[in-house]
């Protein structure tokens, strides 16, 4: 919420020029109509997706791990936010987010080819889960007509965390978009490219052992999945919007924006 209210203390002092300076060119378009120049929306995502491992450590005297590609990681988000936006240009959209999230990471042992544990002890599953706050921004450049769009979204986050774990998650997300405009309707396909990075360490219990200190970074196994969406314009004031996406990662995306 001081996020949120942070992003309004910004953008509210501004707003009473948006009729007058924003966006920027917009001359050069001639009578096209335009998206009002301020915005403040809502949005809740959700994703499934594997990771690859591209670091483990873990301090436990004779014990090895072969390929690590022989541990599977799996991810779930479940992430909210409040954004911010304007049109600086009739082309380009700059925003800043501020939300929560909240990750459940599972790291399973059981395929790895694991040497040196005692008799009847396996290290099983690790699952790694935090609520933390997202911080960030980014900006979309579009184009379009009266009867379509096409558009890029870039966003870049920053996740900081607090608990037992020590936990850093950093992403940077691309969406392509192509769709039609027929009376108040957006329909759309892309896909979504996502760069995200999780780094961890702690402790992780094993059984008869005790504690084990451990640090691992993990990367998106697939950086691409496909999606479709639909929104409509209530006004030029409220739209809302929803997109899913598919593939070997799945999410889901909805949107609120009200504009003024």
């Amino acid at each position: 919420m001081r996020g949120l209210i942070l992003l309004l203390m910004a953008i509210l002092p501004l707003s009473s020029m948006a009729d007058s300076s924003l966006p920027f060119l917009k001359d050069k378009v001639g009578d096209r109509d335009l998206p009002r120049p301020w915005g403040i929306g809502f949005d809740f995502f959700t994703m499934d997706q594997d990771y690859d491992i591209k670091d483990l450590k873990f301090v436990l005297p004779g014990v090895s791990i072969g390929d690590p590609e022989n541990i599977k990681v799996t991810n779930e988000v479940k992430h909210y936010d409040f954004q911010a936006d304007a049109w600086l240009f009739p082309f380009l959209n700059v925003f800043g987010i501020v939300g929560r999230v909240s990750i459940d990471t599972m790291v399973d042992f059981s395929q790895a080819d694991i040497q040196g544990l005692p008799p009847g002890v396996n290290l099983g599953n690790l699952p790694v889960s935090f609520n933390g706050t997202v911080w960030g921004g980014g900006f979309t450049l579009a184009y379009g007509t009266e009867k379509w769009f096409t558009s890029v979204t870039t966003t870049f986050t920053k996740t900081s965390t607090s608990g037992d774990l020590d936990s850093k998650v950093n992403s940077t997300s691309i969406q392509p978009r192509i769709g039609l405009l027929r009376n108040g309707w957006r329909f759309w396909v892309g896909g979504m490219y996502l760069d995200t990075e999780e780094k961890h360490s702690g402790v992780f219990p094993l059984p008869f052992i005790g504690s084990v200190p451990f640090e691992i970074e993990l990367e998106s196994k697939d950086k691409w999945n496909y999606a479709v969406g639909a929104g409509y314009a209530f006004s030029d004031r409220f739209n809302l919007s929803l997109e899913t996406g598919f593939g070997d990662r799945t999410h889901t995306l909805l949107n609120l924006n009200v504009r003024f």
